[in-house]
């Protein structure tokens, strides 16, 4: 054999010997990918097993497992097998143990009980003073125990408040479109075919023999829909005139044609429902212009609601300028201050009448408390209420999640709004309405109603720190690779 015939053939030789390892190589490594993925798995699973939280678990592996594998692409680039390359990286990481405590720590539900306190004291001197009502044995409530039956709503308005205080509130956003057409079908649907009237208020509805207060529960439900529709639309950076700019203003305004429509008269609800609708409006970018523009145009419906309905002539006069009113016109005003004063620092007595005066039970059941319990017992309410509204924009604040803070922010408008003008109207402040002031006057489905928002608000606290778990992770795997 020629000398070049058998250099050609050695370097052949080479050629396919290379080849060969490089294929063992690659095979070794492809051998390896399992069992560093099975690895990779193994701490991961020990990890989320000190991480209480699981709902958090899917979100949580996802984002440590990405910082894993880009730890360990780096490592292989420098020559490593992938299986150690996975070792290392887990090493980088520290133990899984000790990374799922931590992380089980930061990330764990968080309870607000603080806000239960005073929440706890309203109930319980609303309840104080229906039964005194009943003890007092005058006109109806010879035959109705009104606390007897507020208890019997508040025991279904705690279960409210558990199921709604583990309810994930971001399924809200997810099903948003829907919340508000069903919404507004409903309305529609019930309205249309005839509301029924309490307290000379119309908007409760009959279903199933249950009396609804549908209109606390439009605005409850249309509030709860447009964080969701307003991020959909992604209002930020759009001009004033833009299309979605317009869409979300008439989303907002729907409800309140369909008020105006069916000539409901609970205006502080629709009022309390612009307010929290146009901060969360402000909130998702939306144009400085319709915050000024909307506002304006009700400041001038209600001037020419003033100006053409005596109604509210009279309600209106009855704070500024009540002598010149009729003793009819400015009853309600005069009844709740003559009970306020009689009450003096201690009241009355338990049991006391109630007889003089109007819906002691429900719209003026914060002057009958004065007069039954004095100046000091209305006091502590005012204390409690206070202390609670306080709380309530702490939680807010402390909410990370910006859809959840949204949320949070917009109810307590709602149930904030309700005991401010309460206590102003019972006062003589503000004009007399009807009002019900939450958690305090007796009412079976509104009760129900407002515990499910206190427990929806609960529940959007107790995933403060649940929600933003790739930034947190991120954070975590940093402070590990230093």
């Amino acid at each position: 054999m020629s000398s070049d015939h058998t250099k050609a053939h050695n370097e052949s030789s080479k050629v396919s010997s290379a080849g060969k390892g490089f294929e063992f190589e690659a095979d070794v490594q492809s051998q390896e990918r399992p069992d560093a993925d099975l690895l990779v798995d193994a701490y991961l699973d020990r990890m989320c097993a000190r991480i209480k939280a699981k709902e958090l678990h899917p979100e949580l592996r996802e984002e440590m497992r990405a910082h894993i594998d880009e730890l360990a692409a780096g490592r292989e680039d420098s020559g490593a097998s992938p299986l150690e390359a996975a070792s290392w990286a887990l090493a980088q990481m520290g133990d899984a143990d000790e990374v799922g405590g931590t992380l089980g720590q930061v990330h764990r539900p968080k309870f607000n009980w603080k806000l239960l306190v005073p929440l706890t004291a309203i109930v319980a001197i609303g309840l104080l003073a229906l039964f005194s009502l009943a003890a007092s044995g005058d006109g109806i409530f010879q035959f109705i125990n009104f606390g007897e039956q507020q208890s019997v709503y508040y025991g279904m308005g705690i279960a409210a408040l558990i199921l709604f205080t583990f309810f994930d509130y971001r399924l809200l956003k997810k099903h948003a479109v829907w919340l508000y057409t069903i919404t507004i079908l409903l309305t529609i649907l019930f309205f249309t075919f005839g509301s029924t009237m309490i307290n000379g208020t119309l908007g409760w509805v009959n279903i199933g023999g249950i009396t609804l207060n549908w209109t606390l529960c439009m605005f409850i439900l249309f509030l709860l829909a447009l964080p969701g529709l307003f991020e959909r639309l992604t209002l930020k950076d759009e001009k004033w005139n833009s299309g979605r700019q317009w869409v979300a203003i008439a989303l907002i305004l729907l409800p309140v044609a369909l008020y105006i429509y069916f000539s409901l008269l609970a205006w502080l609800l629709l009022s309390l429902y612009l307010i929290a609708s146009l901060l969360l409006f402000s909130r998702a970018g939306g144009s400085r212009i319709y915050l000024y523009a909307l506002p304006a145009a009700a400041a001038a419906s209600a001037v020419s609601l003033y100006l053409r309905n005596e109604y509210w002539q009279d309600r209106i006069m009855a704070v500024f300028a009540p002598h010149p009113l009729t003793p009819d016109a400015n009853y309600a005003n005069t009844t709740m201050a003559a009970a306020i004063r009689e009450g003096g620092w201690l009241g009355q007595g338990f049991g006391s009448s109630g007889q003089s005066i109007t819906y002691p039970y429900a719209d003026a059941i914060f002057p009958y408390l004065t007069y039954s319990f004095g100046w000091i017992a209305a006091g502590i309410l005012v204390v409690c209420i206070v202390w609670l509204v306080v709380l309530l924009l702490g939680a807010v604040r402390a909410i990370t999640d910006y859809y959840g803070r949204s949320l949070a922010a917009g109810l307590s408008i709602l149930l904030a709004g309700q005991w401010i003008y309460g206590i102003g109207a019972s006062l003589g402040l503000l004009p007399f309405t009807k009002i019900a002031m939450p958690f305090i006057g007796y009412g079976g489905s509104t009760a129900i109603i407002n515990c499910a928002i206190f427990g929806l608000i609960l529940g959007i606290y107790r995933r403060k720190d649940i929600i933003w778990v790739h930034r947190a992770a991120a954070g975590t795997q940093s402070t590990r690779s230093l």
